[in-house]
């Protein structure tokens, strides 16, 4: 999975919000084969 340290680097990369987590924001694009997911992981986040 993509792993983002900003929101604006996500959106950059064409991604949308889709929900917001304890930690930062779940955000998706669209693809060939359908939704590619990705995590926005804000500072102090397990994920990171």
């Amino acid at each position: 999975m993509v792993i983002f340290v900003s929101l604006n680097e996500a959106l950059r990369a064409g991604y949308q919000v889709e929900d917001r987590t304890e930690y930062g924001f779940l955000v998706r694009t669209r693809t060939d084969a359908g939704w590619a997911r990705a995590m926005v992981v804000l500072r102090g986040g397990p994920e990171r």
